[in-house]
This record gives structure tokens, C-alpha cells and sequence, in this order.
């Protein structure tokens, strides 16, 4: 099964450049593949003009639940959205043309003021899709190992990491997504930004992780789509020979 995680840089508020940019590399994909695109991908952290992005959001569901469904594809990603009680970063799941789960950030970065700007989700949990048991953890959750070990014990066996994680951080995002990887004994796909949008420096240092923490596709700093081939039945064989149940 080929997965794929998407780095770019992203123009702050400019979502039609943005999603573009994006859509573009979707294009490129294999059909039956799994996706994962960035957090915030649309219109990154441009957290003064939400109420103007919030609006755009349901097109940009329209047109990946079309290629998705066109193309057989698993698409995640994060994008804002607005209910009754707020504005959410929110993660998404979207299989064969049908959007099958959402969940909203439960760990908001205050250092960069998230907190001031969105509500903070509540719940974790473990979706089924045609490419597997997908857990999501939003960027900084991904430091929170009580989080992964709530996925592992729901059955997860990829851990989707959509994200925007600051360049002064890029070390701690490597060697955090392969210990995810390693202690949930699953694989661990991190799609992050790159170079600079509005003011923040990005760390790049997307990848794709095997049970082993073994990095199965990595790239730096530059933009680009990397994809790994992976297979779920490695996930119990590394459990079976190395038993951590819980």
C-alpha cells in the first residue's frame, strides 16, 4: 500500500494559491493510495481573517472528497472550521469520497497564541479506513505520549501527524515521531511546512516510519511529496515478536 506526505510552504492567507499548490501534488498520487497533507493546509495560521477561512473550508472539502472518490484515495489533513461554540482546527478523514471523521485539536500551541484563536478539541480516537486504523495527532500533541498510548490501546496501526512545527523544534519533531513510532509499534506519517510563512520559520523534516522507528522516506527542508510502500501485516509481526500489550 503506497502512502504519501505532502511538505510545502504555504502563503499565509492566500488559500486559492495554497490549495493550488496542493492539489497539484494530489494529482500526482497513485489511486487506492493513502494522503497526508499538512495542518492548516489552506490558509496556515492567518488566525486574524478565520471567520473569511472558515467560509472557504466546505469547497475545499468538496473538491478533495472528488479526487478522493475519483482516485480511491485516503486524504487527512487539518483545516478551520466553525461551529456554535467556536473555531476548531480540525482533523479530517476522508475515504473513497465520503468524509468518515473529524477531530478537532485537543492540544493547542500557546506560545504562538492557538489558544487565543481556536477551541480545543476533546477526544482522541482510532478511525477505520481502506488503508488501515488511522489515529491523528495534531502537531504538538505528537510530544504527548499519553495520546499515542490512547491510540494503541483503541488498535490504531498509522499515526497521521499533520502539522505546522516551528524550525526551532526541527530536531525534537525527528526524534519525537520515530519514538511515537517505536513505542506504539505502528507507522507514523508526519506531513509538516516548510521555510517561512508570515512570520514563523517551519522545520521541513517530513517522514514516514516504520514499526522499528526505521524512517522509511524523509525529506529536509525542501518542498515535495514522499511516499513509502508499507505493509500492515509488518505491524504484528514486530508485536508478536516484541510483546508491549496493554
Amino acid at each position: 500500500m503506497l502512502v504519501y506526505a505532502l511538505q510545502v510552504n504555504l502563503e499565509l492567507g492566500n488559500t486559492e494559491k495554497n490549495i493550488e499548490k496542493v492539489f497539484s501534488y494530489i494529482k500526482k498520487v497513485k489511486k487506492g493510495s493513502l494522503v497526508l497533507l499538512p495542518e492548516m493546509f489552506s490558509c496556515g495560521f492567518d488566525n486574524e481573517n478565520l471567520d473569511i477561512h472558515v467560509k472557504e473550508t466546505p469547497s475545499i472539502y468538496k473538491q478533495l472528497k472528488k479526487i478522493s472518490h475519483e482516485k480511491h484515495l485516503v486524504i487527512s489533513g487539518t483545516l478551520p472550521e466553525k461551529s456554535r461554540s467556536g473555531i476548531y482546527n480540525k482533523a479530517f478523514v476522508i475515504d473513497n469520497g465520503e468524509i468518515v471523521y473529524k477531530q478537532a485539536k485537543v492540544k493547542l500551541f500557546r506560545p504562538t497564541g492557538e489558544h487565543k484563536y481556536y477551541r480545543a478539541g476533546k477526544n482522541f480516537d482510532v478511525t477505520e479506513s481502506s488503508n488501515g486504523n488511522l489515529g491523528i495527532m495534531i502537531c504538538f500533541e505528537l510530544r504527548f505520549p499519553n495520546i499515542s498510548y490512547t491510540l494503541r490501546k483503541k488498535g490504531v496501526e498509522i499515526i497521521l501527524v499533520p502539522a505546522q512545527w516551528g524550525k526551532p523544534r526541527k530536531k525534537h519533531l525527528e526524534i519525537l515521531s520515530q519514538a511515537r513510532a517505536i513505542e506504539d509499534q505502528a507507522f507514523v506519517i508526519v506531513s509538516n511546512t516548510t521555510g517561512r510563512i508570515g512570520d514563523i520559520d517551519y522545520a521541513g523534516s517530513s517522514g514516514i516510519y516504520d514499526p522499528w522507528g526505521e524512517p522509511l522516506a524523509f525529506i529536509d527542508e525542501e518542498e515535495g511529496m514522499i511516499e513509502a510502500d508499507i505493509n500492515l501485516n509488518d505491524i504484528y509481526k514486530i508485536r508478536r515478536k516484541i510483546r508491549m500489550d496493554i
